[in-house]
């Protein structure tokens, strides 16, 4: 400690807190971890007296005050007494008090580390030249710092980091650990790493291989220069191919993975729709004459772009080349109060507003059974493989109602077409799916009266969703391809679809009801699902003879660690001759449901069962079922009507 810290004159001093550096300086995040080990590192403060903790191992710090287009430089012998107050010079501070003062100029631009990590990473060199080089490229590279818009950041960080590192690379990152990874083929190094590739492991792979892929790039100058100038650029080439005229027309495509930005591409002509998704890379599409304005930077074969300050970075995408006209929608946005970016748009469902900034695809083409969720601000569609599950609910306390369309191996969707009801503040969406051995199906809530159109698709092929956070919940965008039905489309002619809403006064004043209905002849097979407790209807899943499947019912299914939860009971019958419903006795009863596959029934005879034929020809029914879609779960009604009663009136 210093022998002045308890003179006279020292205790005189004016307290720590009157000392705060001038809030001009750049006050840094002081980092607590190397980055390379991930222990602890014992940073000093620029005051003496708070230099409390034990010593440590030595520390190296890269810093820099500019660090996206500056000069990065070292400090090696870094220790508790270092005082970094001379530092300050250079505009710098590393005051840990700088958060309590306003409106300060705080940095990123600082790296730690051990000084032996340091050269596990680096080797022994230390020239100037060479820490120049490696801060920039360690933080060009890290997503933390990619400076992109905020609300786009922890979508970036959770891009997988690369699978082709340098065999030497892994082994000597394996060394450290006393790991002979040199004896393990190359494949197998990549395939531990696919199952496990969060594992802090392989940061210390990425680091390793950043060196020394940074030992055999070209060494350039900084380029300054508009995105809008560049036609091509990908990371490892020494400069980026840039126009010579000055041209906004067209597109610029922006590809970023793991290790920041990879590949800039001009699209003067906009390419053809790929739906491929590209799980380690992600895509911003900007109009040209928006990225005028965007600095792009170029050194040493990586690439850094101002992207965060741009309003016009509005929407990422999962895919290389989305659909032009949903891309034409993005670009349509609003704010709401906290400044948040939010789309909406005629051209796509965006009637009420959805998060922007991110929009994944999911694909139709294997689809094995579509999942839809509504409620007042629009509604989500989850979308499963094949072959389709039965889809069995689960008890569970719920504030929307699920519907579900499963889908045959050898089915697949006509159309689609979303429709919204009432006023665009809180609309009750419907969907009405045409598959090819099911015919017209309904998902969502039951309503009646005027609708708009906010989306039609024939033959479609992916849908968009935001994927939602801790904030926002997840939300269809838009369907693709999107078109419109001709004069003559079958479509035009559901009109005020369903029969009428049965008395919403027995379901707790609840009127958001979830209707399903299936038709119940031809029929192979059925599962009924039913509560343990009380055997209470939950949910149907029929499979016809023709291959064709439908689900009536609250088809909610969740993952649960509450022990109350409980599955609920199933009921498997072979080509049904009878369907038998129990007559409700008072309003809050729920139904129990019954089949029978020809078998004598002591049921036939009883009073409080009703019976309905499904092998005549002269009465054809369907089944029509309406759930709340909040309070308490599968609290439903169920109506067996004639056919064509699901038409309405």
């Amino acid at each position: 400690m210093d022998s002045t810290a308890f003179s006279p004159t020292s205790a005189q001093l004016p307290p720590v807190e009157s000392q705060w550096p001038d809030c001009a300086l750049v006050h840094f995040y002081t980092p607590s971890y190397c980055i390379y080990c991930n222990y602890y590192l014992n940073i000093p403060h620029d005051f003496k007296e708070e230099n409390l903790l034990p010593d440590t191992r030595p520390a190296a710090l890269l810093y820099c005050k500019d660090p996206h287009v500056g000069t990065w430089k070292l400090i090696w012998e870094l220790t508790r007494d270092t005082d970094l107050s001379k530092w300050r010079d250079e505009g710098i501070c590393w005051d840990q008090h700088w958060d309590q003062v306003n409106e300060v100029n705080e940095g990123h631009g600082l790296i730690g580390f051990h000084q032996e990590c340091f050269v596990s990473i680096n080797g022994p060199e230390l020239s100037a030249e060479r820490m120049d080089r490696l801060g920039r490229a360690l933080f060009w590279t890290d997503m933390e710092y990619l400076d992109i818009p905020n609300r786009n950041t922890y979508y970036f960080e959770q891009l997988p980091d690369p699978q082709n590192y340098r065999r030497d690379s892994i082994c000597n990152a394996g060394q450290r650990y006393g790991l002979r990874l040199d004896r393990l083929p190359l494949e197998l190094l990549q395939n531990i790493q696919s199952c496990c590739n969060d594992d802090w492991f392989w940061k210390l792979v990425k680091y390793v291989d950043l060196a020394t892929c940074l030992s055999m790039t070209p060494r350039t100058e900084m380029l300054s220069t508009s995105l809008a100038s560049v036609t091509y650029w990908t990371r490892g080439i020494a400069s980026p191919f840039l126009l010579t005229t000055r041209d906004t027309s067209g597109h610029v495509r922006i590809t970023i993975d793991g290790n920041g930005f990879c590949k800039i591409e001009r699209l003067f002509t906009y390419p053809e729709v790929c739906l491929y998704k590209q799980l380690s890379k992600r895509f911003i599409i900007l109009e040209a004459r928006n990225a005028v304005n965007i600095n792009a930077y170029f050194k040493d074969g990586m690439c850094w772009l101002g992207l965060k300050n741009s309003d016009l970075v509005s929407t990422v995408w999962d895919i290389p080349t989305p659909p032009g006209r949903v891309l034409s929608g993005m670009l349509t946005n609003i704010r709401n109060e906290d400044n948040a970016l939010y789309i909406r748009g005629d051209r796509t469902m965006m009637s009420w507003r959805i998060p922007g900034n991110i929009l994944e695809t999911v694909t139709l083409d294997d689809a094995g059974g579509l999942v839809v969720d509504t409620d007042g601000h629009g509604f989500t569609i989850e979308v499963l493989k094949k072959p389709a599950p039965l889809r069995q609910a689960v008890s569970r306390n719920s504030y929307g109602g699920s519907s579900y369309l499963p889908l045959a191996p050898n089915d697949r969707i006509l159309w689609i077409q979303v429709r919204q009801y009432g006023n665009d503040s809180f609309p009750d969406v419907g969907i009405l799916v045409k598959t090819e051995l099911s015919g017209i199906i309904h998902l969502g809530r039951a309503a009646h009266g005027s609708f708009m159109t906010v989306a039609f698709s024939e033959f479609p092929r992916a849908i968009f969703h935001n994927p939602g956070d801790a904030v926002c919940r997840k939300r269809v965008a838009a369907i693709y391809p999107e078109s419109a039905p001709s004069l003559d489309h079958e479509v035009l002619g559901l009109g005020n679809i369903g029969p009428p809403v049965p008395d919403v006064s027995r379901f707790y004043g609840v009127s958001d009801l979830v209707w399903s209905w299936a038709p119940l002849q031809g029929i192979a097979t059925v599962h009924v699902f039913t509560a343990p407790d009380d055997n209470r209807f939950l949910g149907m899943h029929i499979t016809y003879k023709n291959g064709g499947q439908r689900f009536v019912g609250d088809a909610s299914r969740h993952k649960h660690i509450d022990s109350s939860v409980v599955q609920p009971k199933e009921m498997r019958v072979e080509n049904p001759t009878r369907l038998y419903i129990k007559t409700k006795t008072h309003p809050w009863f729920n139904h129990r449901v019954r089949l029978s596959d020809g078998c004598v029934e002591k049921l036939d005879k009883s009073k409080s069962w009703k019976v309905y034929d499904l092998t005549g020809d002269l009465s054809i029914w369907e089944l029509h079922v309406w759930c709340e879609s909040g309070g308490y779960p599968y609290k439903g009604e169920l109506e067996v009507l004639q056919a064509g009663s699901w038409r309405g009136t």
